[in-house]
């Protein structure tokens, strides 16, 4: 489906030029705009007529949540038939994770989830991944990790009238998605079997999907409201999308347990080799209660700091973020340009040094590192907006040095621990997407488990596969294999900073109202002399409006008055 967008009004002011200028621009190859728009021109609706004309997804980033919800609901309004979502951070509530060594206190992750916005996120997702006509308002949020888009598509589930299917095959991949079963609370993500008919509560939109078998065969299909039960339509087929952002892929959670074992052994030997045995004693505990909390139940809190093991990504490399569901030639939108940027910078640092601290004194393993925010260096290259050559590598080794060897070694352990397991290292393998050229991994060999250090690099650390040249060469590969070449950008502003004028390839100007007011006629008076043209300025109005006398007993100072005034103006011959 196409964009279609629907207004009861027509560009005006300086709306059509600033339109045609940004379309024309785009036809010449200038892929990075800023639209220079005073307030209330009516920048959103320029936009709205831009991607109409374009027909590409189009991610619009604003600074805080309100702004979002803003924009979102006035997109809605344009693209009624569009898919037009809201995606932001989904916590009501958010401590993270911390320690401060000058107290010895450990803060305890602590978060409260607002169904209703994980269910916009996942909703985004699946919009994203299953259609074109996409419009998403995100905030800052957006730098953050999510799952695999091929994982996260490849783990739906089809149901489709005339079909036949098992109750305990459809049962056991609803569990896989996440969907959990009614057992009292209703919430979005959940199932409930009763006898041949089967209700599934969407994760993506408020809607039940009753399911009507005669035996094994699928009957009917209808689609009701989750909270009255109202039939809204009957349908052939429905797409079911998983019931959560980050899901994984479970067929090697042994092997993945084994390499945080792995690297807590070596992790705990390394406290104990500096007699740091608090912060031995402490890590080994975590890791191990950890372990079993995974093995048991899938699940555990603090499970995102052993991301880099479950997205089998490699010790630098970027994470998955709402970006890598967008195609190629997407259009970016950013909002209050010179807000939003400084904020999009700011992200990943309080993060890492955060995450220093709780590395250093056993909270953490080393490879929580790289579970981190997309840096803006790393978007800009994603964008293809700077030279990838030019990105900096990430300041995670230059922190590991100082609390930790382990990270450098532990890939090379790894070969140790998997053996001569080549059928389930060969998914590994399979997932893999980077180059697997020897000249990218200096010091390491390509094996089945990923690149492992070689025998004379495990004698060299300065050589080891964890290095700064490795993890460098990780994070560039994965860049390179996410760039974006042919994604667009506006940046909309009334003040937009350095960054976006030296950046933009040209500067549209949107000045004039549609409805053609001018500002008012601003004066600016110096200082000395405005006690003096206070007065002034409070006798002019009482002559315009002489109805305001009674609010005003008397507008000349009396004696003390005057001495507080001198005071505070300073000017005695002002007064």
């Amino acid at each position: 489906m196409s964009f279609q967008l629907e207004a009861h009004y027509q560009p005006a002011g300086d709306q059509p030029k600033a339109i045609h200028d940004i379309l024309s621009f785009f036809e010449e190859g200038k892929n990075k705009i800023t639209l220079l728009g005073a307030t209330g021109t009516g920048k959103t609706f320029t936009m709205a007529n831009v991607i109409q004309s374009i027909q590409k997804p189009t991610l619009v980033i604003s600074h805080n949540k309100t702004l979002a919800a803003q924009l979102s609901t006035e997109f809605k309004h344009f693209f009624p038939h569009n898919a037009v979502h809201y995606f932001v951070s989904y916590f009501d509530y958010y401590q993270p994770e911390s320690y401060l060594p000058s107290s010895g206190t450990y803060i305890e992750k602590e978060a409260t989830i607002n169904q209703e916005i994980e269910m916009y996120r996942l909703a985004t997702m699946a919009s994203l991944l299953s259609r074109e006509d996409v419009i998403v308002v995100a905030s800052a949020s957006s730098l953050y990790g999510l799952g695999q888009a091929r994982f996260f598509k490849e783990n739906c589930l089809h149901l489709k009238v005339g079909n036949t299917y098992r109750f305990p095959e459809i049962k056991k991949q609803l569990l896989h998605m996440q969907y959990k079963p009614v057992h009292g609370k209703i919430e979005p993500g959940m199932f409930d079997l009763k006898g041949e008919q089967l209700d599934i509560y969407s994760s993506t939109e408020k809607s039940v999907y009753r399911c009507f078998f005669d035996e094994d065969l699928l009957e009917r299909i209808e689609v009701r409201d989750s909270i009255t039960f109202e039939l809204k339509k009957s349908t052939t087929q429905v797409i079911l999308w998983p019931a959560t952002q980050y899901l994984q892929d479970n067929s090697d959670t042994e092997l993945i347990l084994q390499q945080m074992t792995a690297e807590k052994d070596l992790r705990v030997k390394e406290f104990e080799k500096l007699w740091m045995l608090v912060e031995a004693e402490r890590i080994k505990k975590r890791v191990e209660y950890d372990i079993r909390m995974i093995r048991e139940t899938g699940f555990v809190n603090g499970i995102e700091n052993y991301s880099l093991y479950f997205d089998k990504r490699l010790p630098g490399e970027s994470p998955n973020t709402i970006f890598d569901y967008f195609p190629e030639d997407f259009l970016l939108i950013v909002d209050e340009s010179h807000m939003t940027i400084p904020q999009l910078r700011a992200m990943s640092q309080g993060d890492r040094a955060r995450k220093n601290n709780l590395i250093k004194y056993g909270f953490r393993l080393p490879s929580a590192i790289d579970h981190r925010p997309l840096r803006f260096e790393e978007l800009e290259a994603t964008l293809h907006r700077k030279d990838i050559k030019e990105i900096e590598l990430d300041q995670a080794t230059d922190d590991l040095e100082l609390v930790s060897e382990t990270h450098k070694i532990i890939i090379a352990r790894n070969e140790a621990i998997q053996g001569n397991k080549g059928e389930t290292n060969g998914n590994i393998q399979k997932n893999k997407k980077l180059d697997s050229s020897p000249s990218l991994h200096s010091g390491s060999e390509w094996h089945d488990a990923g690149w492992i250090a070689t025998p004379s690099a495990r004698n060299d650390k300065s050589s080891s596969l964890i290095n700064k040249e490795a993890r460098s060469q990780n994070q560039l590969s994965a860049l390179l294999s996410k760039q974006k070449t042919s994604a667009k950008s506006i940046f909309l502003s009334a003040t937009p900073g350095q960054y976006e004028i030296e950046l933009s390839d040209e500067v549209v100007e949107q000045i004039i109202r549609p409805t053609g007011l001018l500002d008012p006629i601003t004066y600016v008076y110096p200082k000395s002399g405005d006690y003096t043209q206070l007065l002034e300025s409070v006798d002019t109005l009482l002559k315009k409006k002489p109805h305001l006398t009674e609010f005003l007993q008397d507008a000349s100072p009396t004696e003390p008055e005057k001495d507080i005034l001198k005071e505070v103006f300073g000017n005695e011959s002002d007064l």
